[in-house]
């Protein structure tokens, strides 16, 4: 993964400067801020792709092998139930293992025998499980949103009669208004550099073919940035083209830089939401808890460690299988089996 490198945005302290100013210093924690939430997100979507196909092409089959393993061993165990020479309290333990290890696979089988198998040992029936689940899956979703949509209408109401008594106070309405002027003063601020960079970069303006398709592809990012009010990839693009330089960013006024800095601000709140959509998304689909420490490397580590567990658990069942075929084996295992 490249690092971006915007190091030389900072406000550097110059000879004979007490101190960076409040302001100088904001900017800069929100540039180093910034830098390290970009990584953080460019990293999830490095990951994603990568774990998706690991996923899809090491772990799935294994556990498609493991769980066809497990049906052998259900219906391997499920034969030796009737077998001379087993105690009752053997055949409870030969049930008990078939429902434990049962109900992970009956769901994702078709097999009628191994629904059968897992119902006659004690297992829940698993059609009218299912059926149970949907059914009130939808009931409580109706219910869910009917509530919802009474809440909501009568809170509107409540809300739509309290503002219409109430009325703002002079102090309420000139810190309105300046939030708006503050938001309002932030936007003009991205675009005076994106119409700085605009007029620099126009490709119109140049005749020489080489120079038309590096001005193109420059317009194009500063488009992008500017879409997204991406005043630090603005500023980056004004570096990266010479249009500014570390003496220039040295003397931005404090207004300049307090408008500058609420922009960052919105930016870096943007960022955190987006990788936070991110993460709930991966952790909904891999059915991760959210108590689980996650990041783009331990969710690759995660993944390589039970595709591994998956490999042990296989070999070991295999061994078991091959053993299991002599009956004396099976009544040997379940002395130590304890329920």
């Amino acid at each position: 993964m490249k690092k971006t490198e915007n190091k030389a945005l900072n406000v550097v302290e110059q000879r004979g400067q007490a101190s960076l100013s409040p302001g100088q210093k904001i900017f800069n924690a929100l540039l180093r801020k910034l830098e390290t939430e970009r990584q953080l997100l460019a990293a999830w979507q490095e990951m994603i792709p990568l774990h998706q196909q690991y996923y899809a092409n090491q772990y799935q089959p294994l556990m498609r092998s493991y769980h066809a393993l497990v049906a052998q061993l259900v219906r391997l165990l499920d034969d030796a139930y009737s077998a001379k020479g087993l105690s009752r309290h053997d055949q409870e333990k030969i049930s008990h293992i078939i429902c434990s290890v049962g109900a992970a696979i009956i769901g994702d089988s078709d097999a009628a025998d191994l629904k059968r198998i897992y119902q006659m040992h004690g297992g829940a029936d698993v059609d009218a499980a299912e059926g149970q689940q949907e059914d009130f899956a939808e009931s409580g979703q109706e219910t869910e949103e009917t509530d919802s949509d009474l809440h909501a209408s009568a809170e509107y109401q409540r809300e739509h009669a309290r503002a219409a008594k109430r009325k703002k106070s002079a102090k309420a309405a000139a810190k309105e208004a300046k939030q708006q002027e503050e938001l309002h003063k932030a936007s003009q601020s991205v675009r005076e550099v994106y119409r700085k960079l605009a007029s620099a970069l126009h490709p119109d303006r140049e005749l020489d073919p080489l120079q038309h398709a590096r001005k193109t592809a420059l317009m194009q990012r500063v488009n992008i940035a500017y879409d997204k009010q991406d005043l630090l990839g603005l500023l980056e693009l004004q570096l990266e083209i010479e249009q500014i330089d570390q003496s220039r960013i040295n003397s931005l006024s404090e207004q300049h830089l307090q408008h500058y800095s609420k922009v960052l601000t919105e930016q870096s709140a943007e960022l955190r939401d987006e990788i936070a959509g991110m993460e709930a998304e991966f952790r909904m689909r891999f059915s991760l808890g959210l108590q689980e420490a996650m990041s783009p490397l331990l969710a690759m580590r995660h993944l390589k460690s039970a595709t591994k567990g998956i490999q042990q658990n296989i070999h070991v069942l295999k061994n078991d299988l091959l053993a299991f075929e002599d009956i004396k084996n099976i009544k040997a295992w379940l002395k130590s089996y304890h329920i």
